[in-house]
């Protein structure tokens, strides 16, 4: 995690009232930005953000900081969201990126499948081995992003989070990309071995996760709780303001337009809106007044 967000987690932890307000003030724009692409009713969004937090409060001894603090709020609120409309006898998916309807649950092994009441956290899994094998991949993960992002190899960066994080077929990534599908096939080919072959270097088992990725979905699962192809929330500023070098730019506008990455569309909702500080320290009041006592009963 960044240090602002390991500072608060600290603060958190040990009780602090103020870190817990400054927390909620931190998160509940871009939470509330969220729900409120998913749900109808603004009451029902802060509803819903309401019991993020309080989940995040109950899930907090066991969050291994694996992931950023704000990817492990909207990883909780995206569960909390599929859950309300299950209340209401629907079955609703709430896809990370909205490209061209694309629903794809990765079917997530970290994920509790287990009673409504139950946390959304996936840091919870009994086998410990499991969780090794994530930060390693997860690490692979981050280094195979970074690379691609220090040598501006966008091309390859779509693909890479076209198929792993909004779970794209080949050949419909390719019609969006205008590249044949063999030309999708072989760039995935080559970065699945990248992938692998850190994997093994850091004394991991790459045939335990690669043997079948196009199937079984764990890349998918944790490309999104690193989500390491996001740009930055000064990178999504500075795409408002139209500064960003022409290759970003248009990165950019793929990531948020043509993937549709609801959670970086939720960023950039908080961002255009802070005009509505008002309104919103009203919520964050609200909020904290309804979650702290969860803090108490964790710190007393």
């Amino acid at each position: 995690m960044n240090e602002a967000d390991t500072h608060l987690l600290e603060l958190v932890r040990a009780g602090d009232h103020d870190g817990w307000n400054s927390l909620v003030a931190r998160f509940e724009k871009r939470l509330m930005a969220f729900a409120r692409q998913q749900v109808d009713q603004t009451a029902t969004a802060e509803d819903l953000v309401q019991e993020t937090f309080i989940a995040f409060l109950k899930a907090m001894d066991e969050f291994r900081e694996q992931c950023e603090l704000e990817s492990f709020l909207f990883r909780i609120l995206r569960r909390r969201i599929v859950d309300h409309y299950r209340r209401q006898g629907r079955n609703r998916e709430v896809p990370v990126c909205a490209f061209q309807g694309t629903t794809a649950d990765s079917g997530d092994p970290f994920q509790h499948a287990a009673a409504p009441d139950m946390h959304a956290s996936w840091y919870a899994r009994r086998d410990e081995a499991l969780h090794r094998d994530f930060g390693v991949l997860a690490a692979a993960i981050r280094e195979l992003a970074a690379s691609l992002q220090r040598s501006e190899k966008f091309r390859d960066l779509k693909i890479a989070e076209g198929l792993f994080y909004a779970g794209c077929r080949n050949k419909e990534l390719a019609d969006v990309l205008r590249l044949t599908e063999n030309e999708v096939a072989v760039t995935r080919h080559r970065l699945i071995e990248r992938l692998a072959r850190f994997v093994r270097d850091a004394g991991g088992s790459a045939d335990d996760h690669f043997s079948d990725a196009a199937t079984t979905g764990l890349l998918t699962s944790v490309w999104e709780s690193q989500r390491p192809t996001c740009p930055k929330r000064t990178t999504l500023g500075k795409s408002i303001l139209g500064i960003l070098p022409p290759e970003w730019a248009d990165f950019v506008r793929f990531h948020v337009e043509t993937l549709g990455c609801t959670f970086c569309n939720a960023n950039l909702s908080e961002l255009r809106l802070n005009d509505e500080a008002a309104d919103s320290s009203s919520m964050r009041e609200r909020l904290f007044a309804s979650t702290v006592g969860f803090l108490r009963m964790k710190s007393g």
